[in-house]
């Protein structure tokens, strides 16, 4: 009989991005998605991957970090939820109108006003028209998947867009 592991969606996601190996990763922790930059970054200090880990000051940073690394051509990678999502929206368009592949794993969770945990998709559909493609993922293995398959997507000569994965928080 075979073990099967079982990994939350963050850590699905931070094992899909470890396999993409991204040059950079700019990430500022906002939950639900905080373990994604945590398991990345325990990744990055352990060697297995030779990302350039990007501690910013916000979201919004984050974003102009990636928009900055992928227009110098380095596969570029960020994490966020929430409010730090509509935090950067204003980059988003910049990053979709510059046709920049950058890979941004959602963890969907409602907007606060003043105070919501609670698991929905207004952070990304407040997004919507910002020019991404949008994958929504049903469980931690389409996270994964989604992840995988958002490079080659994102990347392909005839696309050359921004990809965001969305997860359930």
């Amino acid at each position: 009989m075979s073990i099967r592991e079982k990994l939350s969606g963050n850590e699905a996601a931070a094992t899909a991005l470890r396999q993409m190996n991204p040059d950079v990763m700019a990430a500022f922790p906002i939950t639900p998605s905080t373990e994604i930059p945590q398991y990345f970054s325990k990744y990055v200090s352990d060697g297995r991957v030779d990302t350039e880990f990007v501690p910013v000051e916000s979201e919004h940073s984050a974003m102009s970090a990636c928009i900055g690394s992928q227009a110098a051509g380095a596969r570029t990678v960020t994490a966020t939820s929430a409010n730090g999502l509509a935090l950067m929206v204003e980059e988003l368009y910049i990053a979709s109108s510059s046709r920049l592949p950058i890979i941004l794993s959602v963890v969907n969770r409602a907007l606060s006003g003043p105070i919501n945990i609670n698991a929905d998709h207004s952070d990304s559909m407040g997004a919507r028209d910002a020019g991404w493609i949008q994958l929504y993922s049903e469980d931690n293995q389409e996270a994964y998947d989604n992840l995988i398959q958002a490079v080659r997507i994102g990347e392909h000569k005839d696309v050359q867009l921004p990809v965001m994965v969305c997860q359930d928080g």
